[in-house]
């Protein structure tokens, strides 16, 4: 025989939307480390990948309290822990992104600060090669330039 008053009870609940909410926004945060290849700047990036899956987590965290303090009222006490469980690995995700973007391995041969750079030559935008020392000679009639600024551009001409 079926429980009718059973059956309403468990229809009458409601699904609990702040659950799968919060999982979208803590999937958004790791997702959205590739914004920089989409032409975000990249000093945001970090941030917004460690914003997302924090206030994913309120929303999961939420979630879980109403399925566990209303469960007459809120469906997903197994979900809820799965997804919040979830949640947490994709924060720990984020955070470990977050230090380790900002740490810059450092290099014990690059030039420090004042140092004169040891001299190089690299193709100019024609293909030309041009070293550093040519750029530092004097012109004819002219005066040596004091420095240089030197430009890396990573890309395509």
């Amino acid at each position: 025989m079926v429980d009718c008053a059973a059956m309403t009870e468990n229809s009458a609940r409601r699904p609990n939307s702040a659950l799968w909410l919060g999982l979208l926004l803590a999937v958004l945060g790791v997702l959205s480390n590739g914004l920089t290849f989409l032409g975000f700047p990249a000093s945001i990036v970090p941030w917004i990948s460690l914003v997302l899956p924090v206030v994913g987590l309120a929303f999961v965290l939420l979630g879980l309290w109403r399925a566990f303090a209303q469960p007459t009222a809120y469906k997903g006490k197994i979900a809820g822990t799965i997804v919040a469980i979830l949640s947490l690995v994709f924060l720990t995700a984020a955070v470990a992104y977050f230090w380790g973007a900002r740490k810059l391995p450092h290099s014990a041969g690059a030039p420090a600060v004042g140092q004169r750079v040891p001299d190089f030559t690299l193709p100019d935008s024609s293909g030309q090669p041009v070293s550093l020392s040519q750029l530092f000679a004097a012109p004819p009639g002219g005066v040596a330039p004091k420095a240089i600024l030197l430009v890396f551009y990573r890309g395509y001409w």
